[in-house]
């Protein structure tokens, strides 16, 4: 029987042991928040291009229905004029022809080329069907609106529209006005990380 106890363990852990083990559980952590950080903005480009594909089979049935794609050419924010236009509310109208909001309701109703359940918005959609949804736009994973934009100068040189997401860094350079997405535009600082349909 010993009278004195071993000192060895009454001092429980050493100042060094405790630091290790701090360590190892820093280092654990950094390497699963930075693998669910990849996750997650994996999972994020993975909605913006869904509902950027949604958006352009949206647009096609606008342009079976009326022959083009909404035109962005006019004072009104491009991204309004999208969501006007798929929900329905745009006409062309004049000559040269413009993109308008309807005036009245026809008597078949509104049609909308997109499901609203499937896609992010802001906005406030009315009560009625009747009145005209001034402040819908369609949003990206990061809550900015997609960019979009069709014949919008003289000079626009592209047989198609333009449509994509700005990104996690949620800035862009401005689109150049002959609406040609080129690769020099892409490989832009800014447009580095924009999200578009055929990447």
């Amino acid at each position: 029987m010993k009278l004195f106890p071993n000192i060895r363990s009454l001092a429980g852990y050493t100042l060094v042991e405790v630091l290790g083990v701090l360590a190892v559980i820093v280092i654990l952590a950094g390497i699963t928040f930075g693998t669910v950080a990849g996750i997650q903005s994996a999972r994020m480009k993975s909605i913006a291009k869904a509902e950027i594909a949604l958006i352009t089979q949206s647009l096609s049935r606008f342009h079976t229905k009326y022959g083009d794609y909404p035109i962005t050419k006019g004072e009104e924010n491009n991204a309004i004029t999208l969501s006007k236009a798929l929900l329905g509310w745009k006409v062309f109208q004049g000559n040269p022809v413009q993109m308008v909001d309807r005036t009245n309701v026809p008597p078949e109703g509104v049609t909308s080329f997109i499901d609203l359940s499937k896609i992010l918005y802001k906005g406030n959609l009315p009560l009625f069907e009747t009145v005209i949804p001034n402040n819908v736009q369609f949003i990206d994973p990061w809550g900015q609106p997609y960019v979009y934009a069709y014949k919008e100068t003289k000079e626009w040189d592209n047989f198609s529209f333009v449509l994509y997401s700005k990104g996690p860094d949620q800035s862009h350079v401005q689109l150049e006005a002959n609406g040609v997405l080129s690769t020099s535009y892409k490989n832009l600082g800014k447009n580095i990380d924009n999200i578009y349909l055929e990447d």
